[in-house]
């Protein structure tokens, strides 16, 4: 019978599997989302009081993003289940930080109510103007050495390499900290080659929207923005551009490689690890 006792006391609940388990908050801070997890709306009641909530004080980009990564829980607890497949809490929180930034993306390619978004790139990379350069930039989360990481690839006007770099911090920052971390390392590695022109491309939507509308906040976050907007006034042809995760495989790929290298590491000569891809975005 005690036994039976332990076993009903160990049922998770839905207030746990959300909001208050460590999974769980890892998974929002994952996201993006930990001081929303940490708003008054989430402290107290079921987790349908505290989603209601939540609906009711933050803006509907937010509450986008948190059903999404409470689908995202949900699917993987599933999985877990009936599949013993087990993601970790940050892929889970990057998920569905991802899958948000890509449906709101195509939401916005089939609106027409708003004419002041700008389009969204195609599904294909595309070579910058002549006399640019392009710079891709992507981060990378390694929760389990605790370090983020980032990868830029900078290409001329022919889609040939020009130069790259990797860096990574022992560190483990948020994803919107990493995504903005990576575009100002990018920016200080083009100022410091004397790079002019460049058009930096990222697939964190949240990152371009917060430097675009430059919005302002305490937040370490935005503290970065602010720092990459400080730098955009003083390079006056730095540009920024949202593009999809499809089309910023370098940078992702470099980002990932970087784990295996020095914390900082510059690149003349194409690394081996991007050389196809580069090859296929040529043509």
């Amino acid at each position: 019978m005690l036994h039976f006792h332990n076993l009903i006391n160990e049922v998770e609940d839905d207030v746990h599997a959300f909001f208050t388990c460590a999974s769980a908050q890892s998974s929002w801070q994952a996201a993006g989302l930990s001081s929303v997890l940490g708003s008054a709306a989430c402290q107290q009641g079921s987790a349908a009081d505290r989603v209601f909530a939540l609906c009711r004080n933050e803006d509907y980009a937010t509450i986008g993003r948190v059903a999404m990564l409470l689908w995202s829980i949900w699917h993987n607890r599933n999985d877990k289940i009936w599949n013993v497949n087990v993601r970790s809490p940050n892929q889970i929180g990057r998920a569905a930080f991802d899958q948000w930034n890509e449906w709101i993306a195509v939401h916005k390619l089939r609106s027409n109510d708003d004419h002041d978004v700008p389009p969204v790139s195609t599904i294909q990379w595309e070579k910058p103007r002549i006399g640019w350069l392009k710079c891709n930039v992507d981060a990378a989360f390694f929760v389990g050495a605790g370090r983020t990481a980032m990868g830029a690839c900078f290409r001329n006007s022919s889609g040939e390499f020009m130069a790259g770099i990797t860096q990574w911090q022992q560190l483990t920052l948020s994803t919107e900290e990493g995504e903005a971390w990576a575009l100002l390392q990018a920016m200080n590695e083009a100022k410091s080659r004397g790079f002019e022109s460049v058009q930096f491309e990222s697939d964190s939507q949240v990152l371009v929207d917060a430097i675009r509308t430059k919005r302002r906040g305490n937040s370490e976050f935005l503290s970065i923005v602010n720092e990459i907007i400080l730098v955009m006034l003083s390079c006056v042809n730095f540009e920024v551009k949202f593009i999809r995760r499809q089309v910023n495989s370098v940078a992702h790929t470099l980002a990932r490689a970087a784990n295996s290298w020095t914390s900082f590491r510059r690149f003349e000569i194409i690394p081996s690890c991007i050389e196809l891809l580069i090859f296929n975005e040529m043509q």
